[in-house]
């Protein structure tokens, strides 16, 4: 080991700090005042800095130029390389914190630069900077989740206020055996719109319910009141969020959900109490739909919902009430056009289902992208139902187009014939693509296993699902879906930079959808699908299959912080691009991305690199 021929700067080394986590959080006059503390090495190719159960560390290693493998003894069989750190990285904390001999073999892979800091400021510094310290104590899921809870930490009220914060105590109890008419009485007195019917489970009656069930159908007003209530009731915790409130409300298409503690409801929140605290939330866009009278209204419905978009990133929401927002706003504009274009062609001439694919049936798109939608009808329509449904198909697809969402490249749409089939042919096409899982059977499956059904009466879930969830017995299958979702590994270099690539205006741009979160999307549904189970959201996959399937729990927190983590970035960027009036892509240059952006970008790409390798070992996948 020899010093650099050349003196370093120290005003260089404080700015090279400060751009680098952890140090990122320490004051750059800290940095300056420790930096000519700090030792600048260069050591030759394959030197041992560390060796396992060798002498403690000394300094904290920052790497500045170069890359070191961080190596693990295995037995007889040698060291083995698990993984490589580059510019910006840090080692020896570990041997440092615990004053004991490093846990594994630390070499440089070529020559190196290093900035060595001594333990004695390093100890300094992690006893006065909480946050410096905090680093060195989490492991990396952990410092994947601390990057979450930054984005939080700038949430706004819409979205953590608590439901608690908006009820008004009140007497909402009736009696079962009470008449509708003394509930009506009772309900004017307390200026109700709603009541608690007391039974188990308990029940609700609301003052459209009197109306509808009671005088619409001619009913005696001595009618008991339980004849008339709604039960079981859905409910949520007084502690939940103002936004899962509504969305619950929205998503499920009621207008008063009772809120409990301890197991008793103790109010009601309505539409009208939510308004009262948010006006302009974006989670009532749908409402807009009613008022739109033609398409140009609808394609300015499409831009309100960007803008959504827009105000929830900068209020700190996360991805995933992101896209059940959008799922809602989009669900609702496809259900108006399915209606309009069912009144332009007439009734349909059987039950049918209108899928939607990929992202969207995934609740995971976020802004205007291409469409993947089918259309599965019943088996025993009438000889013409498919020309009625080409017919409907071209509406709504055309009409989408205009609404700002553009053919499918691949015409993976419901006017193409072939995804415009009757139920019996969509279970013969779930069968095949399992039995004989070919490079387009695999294609094929991860679009259509994602669906959701959006319209249409007819109950498609009960006969595809099971399908699916019979493929856990498949091993072929998923052995072959395991390489699938092997074939792209993340963007790193071989030193665990950021792999770039060149585009058209040869910038370094990295897609952030196949090379970022299409790699969690594809882990998500392979631990499912080996899991038997039937969600299609990504973050709710890892989580269910963290408790089903071989993916540990650490395993499933780190894909989801990084799942998240990778798609901020991506939604910020395609939003960015829509405000200058540009077509959102996916390929982010990573020279508009802050130092600290790249860092917790590959922190969540190193994440997904060690479920890939897990699943090699897992599903006996080798390349």
């Amino acid at each position: 080991m020899s010093p650099l021929p050349t003196a370093v700067d120290a005003d260089e080394i404080a700015q090279f700090l400060h751009t680098h986590t952890p140090f990122h959080v320490l004051p750059l006059e800290k940095l300056q005042a420790i930096a000519p503390t700090i030792n600048v090495e260069h050591f030759p190719a394959e030197y041992t800095l560390l060796e396992h159960d060798g002498e403690p560390a000394e300094y904290l290693y920052i790497i500045r130029k170069g890359s070191v493998d961080l190596l693990r003894a295995e037995g007889t069989v040698g060291e083995t390389l698990f993984d490589t750190l580059g510019e910006g990285d840090i080692f020896g904390h570990p041997s440092l914190i615990r004053e004991r001999a490093p846990d594994v073999t630390i070499r440089s892979r070529e020559e190196l630069i290093a900035y060595l800091v001594p333990a004695a400021a390093f100890h300094a510094l992690r006893r006065d900077y909480t946050e410096f310290a905090r680093f060195f104590n989490a492991s990396s899921l952990e410092r994947l989740t601390q990057r979450l809870e930054v984005h939080d930490a700038v949430a706004t009220t819409e979205f953590r206020t608590h439901l608690r914060a908006l009820l008004r105590p009140v007497d909402l109890y009736v009696d079962p055996q009470a008449s509708v008419r003394d509930i009506a009485h009772t309900m004017r007195e307390r200026q109700l719109d709603c009541v608690i019917v007391n039974t188990e489970p308990p029940g609700i009656v609301t003052d459209r319910d009197l109306r509808n069930r009671v005088l619409a159908e001619g009913l005696s007003d001595a009618t008991p009141v339980q004849q008339v209530m709604t039960a079981p009731i859905l409910v949520l915790p007084a502690d939940s969020e103002v936004f899962e409130g509504l969305m619950t409300m929205i998503e499920q298409r009621i207008r008063h959900l009772p809120i409990t503690e301890d197991g008793r409801v103790i109010g009601v929140i309505t539409h009208t109490d939510i308004l009262r605290q948010q006006s302009s939330s974006p989670l009532l866009l749908p409402r807009q739909l009613l008022r739109a009278r033609d398409l140009e209204d609808l394609r300015g419905y499409t831009r309100q919902v960007t803008e959504a978009v827009g105000a929830m990133l900068n209020a700190g929401a996360r991805i995933y009430d992101i896209g059940r927002m959008v799922a809602v706003a989009h669900d609702a504009l496809l259900e108006r056009l399915l209606r309009d274009a069912e009144a332009e062609c007439g009734p349909p001439p059987c039950p049918y289902a209108w899928l939607v694919l990929g992202s969207e049936g995934r609740y995971e798109q976020t802004l205007r992208t291409d469409q993947d939608n089918a259309l599965v009808y019943a088996d025993d329509a009438p000889p013409d139902a498919d020309d009625y449904f080409a017919q409907l198909a071209e509406r709504v697809v055309e009409n989408l187009v205009v609404c700002g969402f553009p053919r499918c490249p691949g015409d993976i749409m419901a006017t193409n014939p072939q995804w415009r089939q009757p139920l019996r042919v969509w279970q013969t096409y779930f069968t095949g693509w399992i039995d004989v899982p070919d490079e387009e059977a695999l294609m094929r499956a991860a679009i259509f296993f994602d669906f959701r059904r959006v319209y249409g009466n007819l109950n498609i879930e009960q006969m595809l699902r099971p399908i699916i969830q019979e493929a856990r017995h498949n091993g072929i299958f998923l052995s072959r879906l395991s390489k699938g979702a092997l074939r792209q590994s993340p963007p790193l270099s071989f030193f665990r930079g950021l792999a770039v690539e060149r585009d058209g205006a040869g910038r370094n741009v990295i897609d952030l959808k196949v090379r970022g979160t299409a790699l969690i999307v594809d882990l998500a549904r392979l631990f499912t699908i080996a899991a038997g189970l039937s969600d299609t959201n990504t973050l709710t996959r890892l989580k269910k299959a963290a408790q089903r399937s071989d993916l540990s729990d650490e395993g499933s927190d780190e894909l989801a912080a990084a799942f998240e983590l990778i798609s901020q970035i991506r939604l910020r960027h395609q939003y960015a691009q829509l405000q200058r009036d540009e077509t959102p892509t996916n390929l982010v240059e990573v020279e508009t991305l802050s130092p600290y952006e790249r860092r917790e970008l590959k922190e969540a790409l190193r994440a997904v690199g060690r479920i890939q390798r897990s699943v090699e070992t897992l599903f006996g996948t080798r390349w």
